[in-house]
C-alpha cells in the first residue's frame, strides 16, 4: 500500500468536522510568532520537571486500503516518571478562558491531537499514558494543567471515520497532482513574439528554479517581468504537482498578475486562479468580528462546510472571485474569506497581499502545504520586493496613541447608554498607562506588560458583554476597534530581541507608545523555508547587498541579476538637476524654482506629466506656486478612495486636456501603475525622499551601526529606501519600446555615490555627472524635434 505521510495536527481533527471560526478554533497551522515562546516554556519545564524530554517525535503507521497513513508529529514534552505523561502546551493570553473552554469540549482538535499522541504511544508500549494539556500565559507564564483522557474504544471509532475520510480526500490530492503535472507539459508562454529581454528572463528564471537558488531579479518596467516570472514559476510548480503563491505589497497591484494568469489560460492552460482579498473587504457583517457569538457566518462554519461539501464546489470553479466568493458564503452562511483560505489546496496560483505570506498573524500555514509529500513546497514569487524589508518590519511595528483613544472615547457617546459609562471608564484607564510613561521627551523604555495584560482582560470581557447584547453592531464599532487595538498592541509586546526596541514618543499624532522592529530579515528567513524556490523582483534592488541582507536572503546560493532596459535609449530624455536643493531647510527657497522648472517643460511640449514629490506638504508648497491655465492640474490627497484614483487615470487615457498629475513618491501613483503608451510622456522626481529624521529613525540607525557596521548604518537607514522610491516614480514614464518620454531628477545627492550605485545600468556609462545639462530646456527641446 502506497505510504502518505500526515502530520499528527492535521489528522487530529473531529470527524465529522464541528466548530466556529473563533479563537484557538484549533484548525489551520499555528502562526510562527508563538514559537519563541513555546520554547521558552520547553525550557523551562525541562529545568523544573524530572524525566522531561522536550519535542518527543512520535510516530505510528495506519493502515486503510489503499494506503498506509504514516502519522507523525512531536509532543511538546513526555515525561518519564511513575508512568509516562503527554503533554501538549498551548499558550495564550487568557489561559482561564482557553481552560473553561477546553474542559467543556472534549471534540475540539487540541484534545484529539493529544489523544493521537496518546494512542500511538499506547499501540508502542500497551500502556496508557497519561495525558495532559499545559496552558500557559504568554504575559507572565502563568499556568494551568488540562488533564485528558483516553478511551481507546472510542478513540478506535473515530479512527476508523478518519481514516476513511483521509482515503476520500488522498484520492483527491492525487488527481489533482497528476492534473497538474498534465498542465505543465500544457502550459505555454502567451506571447509568439516575447518582448525585448523577456526570453532571457524566462530562461533565467527557469534556470535558477531547477538548481534551486533562491533568486534576486532586478529588471526595468515595461520589459514584461509578471508574464516573465510568473510562467517559468508556474511551469516548474506545476511539473511536480505544486502550486505558486504570488504576492504583492498592495491590493491594487493584483490586477497584473491576474491579467497574466488570463495570458494564459487564453492560450489553453487550465490553471486555477485564487486571488485573496482582505477580510474587511470581504466580510458579509457590519464589524469584522470572528465571534460565533456575533457572526452567523462564522457560527458552525466548520460544519457547514462540511454537510455542504463546499470544498469540492470550490475545486471546481477556475477563476475565484470576491464577487464569486461572497455568493457563496450567502448562500450557505459561511464567512466567504475563510472559503478563500479553503480554497487555497485546490489553487494552481494563489494572489494575494504580502500580509499572507509574512505577517505573524498571516497564512503561512495554508499557504504552504504540500499536496502529498511533507518535502513538496510551492514556489513563492515576491512582486516589487523591494518594498518587503519595510513592509516586514512594520508587521512588527506597532504604535498606540493617546489622540487615537480619544477618538475612541468621542465615539463611544454614541453607542448604547448601557456600555457609555464603563467604556469611557476603560479608555480612562488605557490613556492613563499610556501617560504613565509621558515623563521627559522620547525615549526608548521597557513596557511593563502585567497593567496592559490586565485591562486587556476588562476590555475583552466588556466586548463580550457587548456582542452578547441586543445592540446592533455598526460600521467602524468603536467598541470592537477598541478591543482590536488594544489586543494588537499586548501581542507586539512579545516581540523581543535586539532587533526590536521600545520607546514613547510624542509628535503630531499626540503621546504613543511604540514598538519598533529594525530589522525583519530573521523572521523572514523562517517563512522562505516553507517554500520550493523564491524568486524576488523589482526594477529597484539595488544595491543588491541591502536587500539580500534586510529580506533575509542571504544563502550562498542566492543569486543576484539585473536586466538592462530593452528599449532605445534614445527615447529617453534622463536629467539632473543639481541646482535646486531638496532638502527640508531649502523646501522654502527651492519650491518657486521647482514650479518654474515644471511650467517651462511641460510648456515645450503639451501632454501628460507626473511630479512626485518627497512630501505631502512639498507638494502642497509647490503646487500653490504653479500657474498653468493650459493645463488640468490634478493633486494626490493623503487619502483617496480608489474611485478617485480611478477617475484621475481615467482622466490620462482621455487626453482631451494636457494633463499635469502631482503625488508623492513610494504613494498610489508611484508605484504598481501601468502608465501605458500617452498616459504620462514626463517625470519629475523631486528630491530624494529620504525618511524622516527623528529620534526613532537614529535609533534604527544605531541598530545597523551595530549589526552591519558604521559605513552601511546612514545608507540603510535613509538613502536605500528613498532611493527606490526615486527610482520606482522614474520609471513611470517609458513602459514599452514605442513610448517617449522626459525625466527629470532635481537634487545634487542624485550625484553622490552612495545615491548612485541604486540607479539601473543603462541610464549612464561612467557617472551621473553625465545626466547634468548645460542647457536643460535647448536639450528637452531638442530630444522632441528628433521624436518622429
Amino acid at each position: 500500500m502506497r505510504k502518505i505521510q500526515i502530520d499528527a495536527r492535521q489528522f487530529s481533527v473531529p470527524c465529522p468536522r464541528v466548530g466556529s471560526i473563533e479563537v484557538h478554533s484549533g484548525y489551520g497551522a499555528p502562526p510562527l510568532s508563538g514559537q519563541e515562546i513555546h520554547q521558552q516554556v520547553q525550557l523551562r519545564r525541562m529545568r523544573e520537571v524530572e524525566g522531561y524530554t522536550a519535542e518527543k517525535r512520535l510516530s505510528h503507521a495506519f493502515d486503510c486500503a489503499p494506503y498506509t497513513f504514516v502519522v507523525s508529529g512531536r509532543a511538546d514534552g513526555i515525561i518519564e516518571s511513575d508512568g509516562t505523561t503527554i503533554e501538549e502546551i498551548k499558550t495564550t493570553f487568557d489561559i482561564d478562558e482557553l481552560y473553561k473552554k477546553l474542559a467543556k469540549d472534549p471534540n475540539h482538535p487540541y484534545v484529539w491531537q493529544l489523544r493521537t499522541y496518546g494512542y500511538i504511544q499506547y499501540k508502542q508500549t500497551g500502556l496508557i499514558p497519561e495525558l495532559r494539556l499545559h496552558l500557559v500565559s504568554s504575559r507572565n507564564f502563568k499556568s494551568h494543567d488540562l488533564v485528558v483522557e483516553l478511551d481507546v474504544a472510542g478513540y478506535e471509532s473515530w479512527l476508523t471515520l478518519r481514516l476513511a475520510e483521509l482515503v476520500e480526500e488522498t484520492k483527491i490530492r492525487e488527481k489533482l497532482f497528476k492534473k497538474r503535472q498534465k498542465s505543465a507539459e500544457a502550459l505555454e508562454f502567451p506571447f509568439e513574439a516575447p518582448r525585448p529581454g523577456q526570453k532571457e528572463l524566462v530562461d533565467c528564471i527557469s534556470e535558477n528554479l531547477i538548481e534551486k537558488n533562491p533568486l534576486l531579479v532586478q529588471a526595468p518596467t515595461g520589459l514584461g517581468k509578471t508574464v516573465g516570472v510568473l510562467y517559468p514559476s508556474l511551469k516548474e510548480a506545476l511539473a511536480r504537482g505544486q502550486k505558486v503563491v504570488y504576492v504583492t505589497p498592495k491590493n491594487s497591484q493584483h490586477q497584473m498578475a491576474e491579467e497574466a494568469l488570463e495570458l494564459l489560460q487564453e492560450k489553453g492552460s487550465k490553471v486555477r486562479a485564487l486571488t485573496l482579498n482582505a477580510k474587511s473587504k470581504m466580510c458579509l457583517k457590519a464589524e469584522v468580528m470572528c465571534n460565533p457569538q456575533y457572526c452567523e457566518f462564522a457560527k458552525d462554519y466548520y460544519k457547514k462546510l462540511q454537510e455542504n461539501d463546499l470544498i469540492n464546489k470550490l475545486g471546481k470553479i477556475r477563476s475565484l472571485s470576491a464577487k464569486k466568493l461572497k455568493g457563496l458564503g450567502e448562500e450557505y452562511q459561511v464567512c466567504p474569506f475563510e472559503l478563500s483560505v479553503e480554497a487555497i489546496e485546490r489553487a494552481d496560483v494563489v494572489i494575494g497581499d504580502y500580509n499572507y505570506v509574512f505577517a505573524p498573524r498571516g497564512l503561512i500555514g495554508r499557504l504552504s502545504e504540500p499536496l502529498m509529500k511533507p518535502s513538496e513546497k510551492a514556489n513563492l514569487v515576491i512582486d516589487e520586493a523591494h518594498n518587503l524589508p519595510s513592509r516586514a518590519q512594520d508587521y512588527f511595528s506597532p504604535a498606540i496613541t493617546v489622540e487615537q483613544l480619544q477618538a475612541f472615547e468621542k465615539a463611544f457617546s454614541a453607542i448604547d447608554i448601557r456600555f457609555v459609562k464603563q467604556g469611557g471608564e476603560l479608555l480612562d484607564e488605557a490613556i492613563a498607562l499610556i501617560k504613565g510613561y509621558s515623563e521627559g521627551g522620547p525615549r526608548k523604555i521597557k513596557i511593563d506588560p502585567e497593567p496592559f495584560a490586565a485591562l486587556e482582560k476588562k476590555i475583552r470581557d466588556f466586548t463580550l458583554r457587548y456582542l452578547e447584547s441586543d445592540v446592533e453592531i455598526q460600521p467602524q464599532d468603536p467598541v470592537l476597534r477598541l478591543s482590536n487595538t488594544w489586543s494588537d498592541f499586548m501581542a507586539a509586546l512579545e516581540f523581543v530581541g535586539p532587533a526590536f526596541f521600545q520607546t514613547y514618543q510624542r509628535n503630531y499624532l499626540g503621546e504613543m507608545l511604540k514598538v519598533t522592529c529594525c530589522d525583519a530579515s530573521e523572521h523572514l528567513k523562517k517563512v522562505y523555508k516553507e517554500f520550493q524556490n523564491v524568486v524576488a523582483f523589482s526594477a529597484t534592488l539595488k544595491p543588491f547587498d541591502y536587500y539580500q541582507t534586510l529580506m533575509g536572503l542571504t544563502l550562498p546560493n542566492t543569486k543576484t541579476v539585473e536586466f538592462t532596459s530593452p528599449f532605445p535609449t534614445e527615447n529617453r530624455k534622463l536629467l539632473i538637476i543639481p541646482q535646486i536643493s531638496t532638502k527640508l531647510s531649502a523646501r522654502d527657497s527651492s519650491a518657486p524654482r521647482i514650479a518654474d522648472v515644471i511650467q517651462r517643460v511641460v510648456r515645450l511640449k503639451p501632454g501628460n506629466y507626473i511630479a512626485l514629490f518627497p512630501s505631502f506638504d512639498f507638494l502642497f508648497k509647490a503646487r500653490a506656486l504653479l500657474n498653468l491655465p493650459e493645463y488640468q492640474i490634478l493633486q494626490q490627497g493623503r487619502e483617496m478612495k480608489p474611485s478617485l484614483v480611478k477617475g484621475y487615470l481615467d482622466e490620462l487615457k482621455s487626453g482631451d486636456k494636457p494633463t499635469l498629475l502631482l503625488g508623492v513618491q513610494g504613494g498610489i501613483f508611484s508605484e504598481g501603475i501601468d502608465y501605458a503608451g500617452d498616459m504620462l510622456i514626463g517625470a519629475f522626481v523631486i528630491g530624494p525622499a529620504l525618511p524622516t529624521f527623528d529620534f526613532e529613525r537614529e535609533q534604527i540607525r544605531s541598530y545597523y551601526e551595530a549589526a552591519y557596521g558604521k559605513h552601511k548604518a546612514f545608507d540603510y537607514t535613509y538613502v536605500y529606501p528613498a532611493m527606490a522610491k526615486a527610482i520606482q516614480s522614474a520609471g513611470r514614464v517609458i513602459r514599452s519600446e514605442k513610448d517617449r518620454g522626459v525625466i527629470v531628477m532635481m537634487d545634487p545627492r542624485f550625484l553622490q555615490s552612495s545615491y548612485a550605485q541604486c540607479m539601473p545600468q543603462g541610464w549612464f556609462d561612467e557617472s551621473p555627472q553625465e545626466l547634468v545639462s548645460q542647457s536643460i530646456l535647448s536639450d528637452i527641446t531638442g530630444f522632441w524635434e528628433d521624436s518622429p
